[in-house]
């Protein structure tokens, strides 16, 4: 199986790869991100009933998130594989780091500005829209999805708001 998207987005970004068996024998769920967001989203995926459908319900609702499930260890990889190859455009660099990943897609959200100012815009990190997701609530995905806005939880948001047009449409099929 070669997984060459995979491997190289894993080499330009230093993220960490968790793969584990879902709940109920549903298969595998593969998720590359920093080591803290795979933490986080694995250990709500074994939680209770609550946390574990909240989780679900953020990895089936938004799947530009970096995150693939399958019936078996190769189908999530190979879905996950496919997916990045789809969002990223692999460079070699040299140096350190082999690759550098480019993005395909746009995430942004707005900087707050001053009344007087332009209002700018950033790139969305992964890291961002997981602690979005973070709040004391049982219900932390509907909660959250309920707060996020331009500018509150604007990375949650701007994920949320993201349109799956063109080649992004098929991104579904792939979570």
């Amino acid at each position: 199986m070669k997984l060459d998207a995979l491997n190289k987005y894993l080499e330009a970004t230093q993220h960490h790869l968790g793969v584990e068996e879902e709940r109920y024998g549903g298969g595998f769920r593969a998720i590359v991100a920093h080591r803290s967001d795979t933490e986080f989203l694995f250990c709500m995926l074994e939680g209770d009933d609550l946390e574990a459908t909240e989780a679900q319900s953020f990895l089936w609702e938004n799947p530009l998130f970096p995150s693939a499930s399958g019936g078996t260890l190769q189908d999530a990889l190979k879905k996950l594989n496919a997916k990045l190859d789809l969002l990223y455009e692999f460079e070699p660099i040299m140096g350190s780091y082999k690759w550098l990943a480019r993005r395909r897609f746009e995430l942004k959200a707005q900087f707050d500005a001053d009344v007087d100012e332009e209002p700018g815009w950033y790139d969305v990190p992964w890291n961002g829209i997981i602690q979005d997701l973070q709040s004391g609530s049982s219900y932390y995905y509907e909660n959250s999805k309920a707060h996020c806005g331009p500018s509150e939880k604007r990375d949650l948001h701007a994920l949320r708001s993201f349109k799956y047009e063109g080649e992004f449409s098929r991104l579904s099929e792939l979570t």
